[in-house]
């Protein structure tokens, strides 16, 4: 597949004993900001970030997530990013045990 083969969007999959697949993370390399008036930095995107359910809670997650935050600072990111539903809360807690800030809200209004 195209995703494999492309720097620019790094897969990063946690593997058992048996290789079978415990989690993984897709990521985006992207330029930073979209502003004009800002200094261009990188950021790593985590656009997926997923933990078999059979295994929750035994720190997958975490793993995946620090060796995301390692890959980011060497390939020169100034930051990791991601997006959490509005809702999903136990993923919003997941994320700021690991550190994480909310950086922006995006809000919407629904046409009917």
């Amino acid at each position: 597949m195209e995703i494999f083969n492309d720097a620019n969007r790094p897969v990063y999959v946690a593997v058992d004993e048996n290789d079978s697949v415990m989690g993984y993370a897709f990521c985006i390399k992207k330029k930073q900001p979209f502003s004009t008036n800002m200094v261009p930095f990188d950021s790593l995107f985590i656009d997926d970030l997923c933990v078999d359910q059979n295994i929750r809670g035994k720190h997958v997650g975490q793993k995946i997530f620090e060796h995301v935050k390692e890959e980011a600072k060497k390939m020169g990111c100034y930051e990791v990013t991601l997006n959490v539903w509005e809702g999903n809360d136990i993923a919003r807690r997941f994320y700021e045990k690991m550190g994480m800030v909310p950086k922006e809200t995006q809000m919407e209004f629904i046409l009917k």
